[in-house]
């Protein structure tokens, strides 16, 4: 029988040890071991490498980005040189077939007076010589034949001689045709692979570019709202001003560092596609409306650039524009270009001057495609050919 003194003692050392028990288990929850310890230090550091990994992975494609910018500036420089050879050569040699067909024209009446001239002669050539002088009025006939002739014959060496002329000229226009041909076919062939090497860059760049996050879901979803909702070009560009940015992420690119503020670059920049300019600012159209920019007639399927540093703002269609690029250049200013088949950039993109933005379609009948470029100034359309180099300004007409 247990006494109560050691009654008491046996619960008393129970009670004790049930409470050591439960001050282990608190204490075993409230701090981990130090295998957890370790596991937790290792997710952290991981998370750090990892973190480090893509800031570097950012700084890679960055620096990619910005070298093969550079490359695609001067690559769509070459194409755009030798479009505008290729466009040369063909006028060129449409000038000569001009010539070759007025030649052949004048030929063809020259041997027709000739042929006529020796016809006349002949038939007098047959008359016997004293045949005409039988009567009075043969011997007046022997004097009219011997006037006419005397007159005939220096014509007709003339006319032999111009004849003569122009064969060589026709020669010299013919030999110069198959040259230039030749030439045409060459530049052709040029421009071509210097189209494949561009569209190679380009879709280096499209593939290097969808790893920068610099267009997100949310930027594409508030760009289509406000182009579903805006009145017209001032009213978008309004709206594109004034929406909330998104926050850039970790590869989005950086604007160029050696970009110049925008109102320094009168006079300076670059037509976006090669051509005449077809269409003059402030001219009015057959319906009355007045142009707030300038129309390029450009070769089939032309390569178009960004006239300018600066950022995609707008990247896609709009209302009678068809497909419409607007490029942010800071201090208010922004380019407009329309007529595009395709675009080659997005929104948030940072562009370098000269730098490829997309290409123009194929001609339609007797007509060339058109790109129209717009300067804007606080969304206020202004002349953009004082600001084109002096180089760019040629004007069709």
């Amino acid at each position: 029988m247990w006494t109560r003194s050691a009654g008491t003692t046996t619960v008393a050392a129970l009670v004790a040890g049930c409470l050591l028990v439960g001050i282990a288990d608190a204490q075993e929850q409230a701090e981990p071991p130090a295998t957890q310890l370790r596991e937790v230090e290792r997710a952290i550091e991981a998370g750090k490498n990892r973190s480090e990994e893509l800031d570097r992975e950012a700084a890679r494609i960055e620096t990619e980005l910005r070298d093969l910018q550079r490359t695609l500036v001067e690559s769509a420089r070459r194409a755009q040189g030798q479009e505008e050879t290729v466009t040369e050569l063909e006028s060129r040699l449409e000038s000569f077939g001009a010539e070759e067909r007025a030649l052949l024209t004048s030929l063809n009446a020259r041997r027709v007076a000739i042929d006529k001239t020796l016809g006349a002669l002949q038939r007098i050539g047959r008359v016997p010589p004293t045949a005409m002088l039988t009567s009075s009025n043969n011997v007046t006939d022997a004097v009219r034949t011997s006037v006419l002739l005397s007159a005939i014959v220096p014509e007709l060496s003339a006319q032999a001689e111009s004849y003569r002329t122009e064969l060589l000229a026709l020669r010299q226009i013919r030999g110069e045709i198959v040259r230039r041909r030749a030439r045409l076919d060459n530049a052709v062939e040029r421009l071509k692979r210097e189209q494949i090497a561009l569209d190679r860059l380009i879709a280096r760049k499209s593939s290097l570019r969808s790893r920068t996050l610099a267009e997100s879901e949310e930027e594409r979803r508030q760009i289509a709202a406000l182009s579903a909702n805006a009145r017209d070009l001032t009213n978008l560009i309004d709206r594109i001003e004034q929406r909330p940015r998104t926050a850039p992420t970790r590869l989005a690119l950086r604007p160029p560092v050696e970009t110049k503020p925008f109102s320094a670059a009168r006079g300076t920049l670059a037509l976006p596609a090669r051509g005449p300019v077809v269409t003059r600012f402030g001219e009015h159209s057959a319906l009355g409306l007045r142009a707030q920019g300038i129309s390029v007639a450009t070769r089939p399927g032309a390569q178009i650039v960004a006239p300018y540093d600066g950022r995609i703002v707008f990247a896609g269609p709009f209302r009678r524009y068809g497909r419409l690029l607007i490029i942010a250049h800071g201090e208010g200013y922004h380019t407009l270009l329309a007529g595009f088949d395709s675009i080659d950039g997005v929104v948030g993109q940072w562009l370098l001057a000269g730098e490829p933005v997309g290409k123009m379609g194929q001609q339609e009948s007797q007509r060339k495609p058109e790109l129209y470029f717009e300067l804007r100034q606080n969304g206020e359309p202004i002349n953009p050919l004082p600001w084109l180099a002096a180089t760019e300004t040629k004007v069709s007409g």
